[in-house]
């Protein structure tokens, strides 16, 4: 037995109307009419059709006009697929072309035949499945693909960006400064662990895996929902801060750095110290960072003075004095 099917009824005819609808609810199918094209439309509106069966002739909007329509809608909207099923009183091939040139899936001829309308919807059922089978794979296709694009840009220890989506935002950000210029300020921050090798010969590389995790965690719960967090390599950690200028960023990752100690992962030092966070901190300057490279190097000098100066610091690359 096939699927039961939602079928609609378009005909302008009353008692056609009503003998189509109690031949399809007796081969076990839902179904509505309509009383015209433009009907149709408005009940395909509220909700779709797996089938729709058509008078040809009718005021207004006649069969294939209506077919016309459906498609249309079909192709805006990437609807599901309607089967098109065309009722004519005509008997000739050109008719016949006619309507599968409008896009009808079958033509049924007056009067009508209870078998052949029943067989007619019996292949509507499988064309109709068929298309769904293929709406389903196509969507669990489009969901794998979605995953694995956002896991090849994800640090798979840590779950934040990776290398390839921060060359990639970092891209799209000096790309869109080049043609429109500078509208807003925005600033980057190269993050290091102090002594984190230290940590990892001590600890072993597990609890050292532990330990990235609760800092990248730490990390992202100070983020404003604009800013964005990489993993840069190691223990080196990337924040993007998006229309944030250079007091506002050294503001921002002055907090960031004070959430990383106040996490007091023990270090290796054996001395009842903690962990901390070392950072540099760069506003984009168009004039100067023409690439990815050049912006992130200034604020790895930044970083290095950070380092020089004791660590557990924030420390800014500044304009040049004019």
């Amino acid at each position: 037995m096939s699927a039961s099917l939602d079928v609609l009824v378009v005909d302008d005819d009353e008692e056609m109307r009503e003998v189509v609808e109690s031949m399809v609810v007796a081969y076990g199918h839902r179904c509505r009419v309509a009383v015209d094209g433009v009907d149709a439309l408005r009940l395909l509106a509220e909700g779709p059709a797996d089938v729709v069966i058509s008078d040809w002739d009718m005021p207004n909007m006649n069969g294939t006009d209506l077919c016309r329509r459906v498609r249309a809608a079909a192709e805006v909207d990437d609807a599901s697929y309607t089967y098109f099923i065309l009722l004519t009183a005509f008997d000739d091939s050109a008719h016949l072309l006619a309507g599968m040139s409008a896009g009808a899936d079958d033509y049924q001829r007056k009067p009508l035949d209870v078998h052949e309308l029943a067989a007619r919807l019996v292949s509507a059922a499988r064309v109709v499945g068929l298309h769904r089978r293929l709406e389903l794979r196509s969507a669990h296709l489009r969901n794998d693909s979605t995953r694995h694009f956002a896991a090849s840009r994800t640090d798979s220890l840590t779950g934040v960006g990776n290398r390839m989506r921060l060359d990639e935002e970092i891209a799209t950000l000096l790309a869109r400064a080049d043609r429109y210029g500078a509208t807003s300020s925005c600033s980057l921050a190269l993050c290091d662990l102090d002594f984190f090798k230290a940590y990892n010969d001590h600890f072993g590389h597990v609890a050292g895996d532990a330990a990235l995790r609760a800092v990248a965690d730490a990390m992202r719960r100070n983020l404003r929902a604009t800013d964005a967090l990489f993993r840069y390599g190691g223990e080196e950690f990337v924040v993007l801060l998006s229309q944030q200028p250079l007091l506002d960023a050294e503001r921002a990752m002055e907090r960031m750095r004070a959430e990383v100690a106040a996490l007091v992962i023990p270090s290796a030092a054996g001395d009842g110290s903690s962990v901390t966070l070392s950072i540099g901190v760069a506003e984009l300057d168009i004039a100067r960072d023409r690439s990815a490279d050049e912006w992130i190097r200034r604020a790895d000098l930044a970083l290095y003075e950070a380092k020089s100066r004791g660590r557990n610091r924030v420390f800014s690359s500044r304009p040049p004095a004019v």
